[in-house]
């Protein structure tokens, strides 16, 4: 058997950033290709993007595209990291340092299976996520897609007509399946931390985004509880939504609503009509003038998960 070669290459790039939005909107581009289809992959890539130019940098160069197209050659891992980056003082160029003094090193390719997750198989288009939201949205037959502006006496001769309002409710909704798919991620990391450190609510994903005046009521029970009439919510939207059943699915729906609006920043194509949240936001807004105490107790007419509702 012939002994294998291996080899250390550095390479040290100065760069100059003439457009940081530009960065990062390429990022996020980067991200829509690269999560593989996953709500929390990409949520996560997105909120790396928006950290900075930096971060977004970070996320969308790819160390190994340095040997890529060089046959005999292999990359089996790679760590990359970036200095600080500075105003240019007209003196050295701005850049200064030597490679290896860095701050934040970033191992972002540890093996041989993280390197294959960049390659082009793996990459989505924006038709992709269009397929993807038109397939979820069917997923969720509770959810009327009157709610999203579509007249039920509408009958498009081409629902694939991109100015079709059949069109954009089924992708609205398909949108509304994948943040509430994100959100259920997002709520079992959320709660896993927790139960690490009861203290990181600061750190957590989607907890933190609840009303800043509950926010010492959340413990890893409440966070288990809260979870289990968010997952009461998707079994209305997958079967017959009537409206939240309690305050905190209130909640957890004003948390979708959240993650559809980052819908058109990630889709252009898919437009956001003005007014496509009022239904929706009306029942969200059952969350407000309630106490935090009130967050588990069923609404009339309703009845949620034993795990979470408050005993009678």
């Amino acid at each position: 058997m012939e002994p294998t070669l291996t080899a250390r290459l550095y390479v040290e790039l100065d760069l100059e950033i003439t457009d940081p939005e530009e960065v990062q909107a390429h990022a996020r581009d980067f991200a829509l290709r690269n999560s593989g289809g996953s709500a929390a992959a990409l949520a996560d890539m997105l909120a790396q993007a928006e950290e900075g130019v930096e971060s977004a940098l970070m996320l969308a160069v790819e160390a190994s595209d340095v040997v890529d197209e060089i046959p005999g050659v292999t990359a089996v891992s790679a760590t990359m990291w970036m200095d600080p980056i500075q105003m240019d003082d007209g003196d050295d160029g701005g850049f200064g340092g030597d490679a290896g003094d860095g701050v934040d090193g970033v191992d972002i390719l540890a093996d041989d299976d993280s390197m294959d997750a960049g390659e082009d198989d793996g990459q989505w288009s924006e038709d992709d996520w269009l397929e993807k939201f038109r397939v979820d949205a069917a997923k969720l037959p509770g959810l009327p897609l009157a709610m999203f502006g579509l007249d039920p006496r509408d009958s498009p001769a081409d629902p694939a007509d991109p100015a079709q309002p059949q069109r954009h409710a089924v992708l609205l909704a398909g949108a509304v399946h994948w943040a509430y798919e994100n959100l259920i991620d997002e709520l079992f990391d959320d709660i896993a931390l927790l139960r690490q450190d009861p203290s990181a609510l600061g750190e957590t994903l989607q907890l933190a985004q609840l009303p800043e005046q509950h926010r010492d009521s959340v413990d890893p029970l409440f966070a288990q509880r809260f979870l289990a009439a968010a997952l009461d919510l998707g079994t209305a939207l997958a079967t017959d939504y009537t409206g939240p059943s309690c305050p905190a699915q209130a909640q957890a729906l004003m948390l979708i609503l959240g993650g559809v609006d980052l819908v058109p920043r990630l889709l252009p194509s898919i437009p956001l009509p003005h007014g496509w949240r009022d239904a929706l936001a009306l029942d969200a807004a059952q969350a407000d003038n309630h106490d935090v105490s009130d967050w588990f107790i069923p609404f009339p007419g309703h009845t949620l998960n034993p795990y979470a509702a408050d005993a009678e």
